[in-house]
This record gives structure tokens, C-alpha cells and sequence, in this order.
């Protein structure tokens, strides 16, 4: 798949980044079905890492249980 024209919203995403290297962010990224957001975040982070978070529609409850740290 090719990537065309985000350089804006890469501009955005790497600002974030770097501001959270001082002062914790929690940033949210939502939109239509593939419009490419997962490949934005690729794109922008890539070798850095990052936490691809997914939330269905479930309950509140079950989502913590699904994403809680266990031992």
C-alpha cells in the first residue's frame, strides 16, 4: 500500500512524540475504516515503538480485564 500526502498530520504525531519525552500524552487517533491510521502511526513512530491500543464496543469492565497487566 502506498502512503500519500500526510505529511501534516506526521508533523503532528512526531511533535506529540517528542513533548511526551517531557511530560507524559495520551494521544487518540480515531476515524473511518481504512483511511490508513494504523500506517500514520507506523509511519510516524516506527523503530520507536508504540502501543497499538484496540477498543471494541464492549463494556467498560471487560475491556480493563482484557488489557489489566497480570503477573
Amino acid at each position: 500500500m502506498k502512503f500519500y500526502d500526510r505529511k501534516q498530520e506526521l508533523a503532528v504525531l512526531r511533535r506529540i512524540r517528542e513533548e511526551s519525552r517531557k511530560t507524559a500524552r495520551f494521544t487518540v487517533l480515531t476515524g473511518r475504516r481504512r483511511v490508513g491510521k494504523t500506517e500514520l502511526i507506523k509511519q510516524a513512530y516506527g523503530a520507536d515503538g508504540f502501543l497499538y491500543f484496540f477498543v471494541a464496543r464492549r463494556k467498560e469492565a471487560e475491556l480493563c480485564d482484557l488489557f489489566a497487566v497480570r503477573d
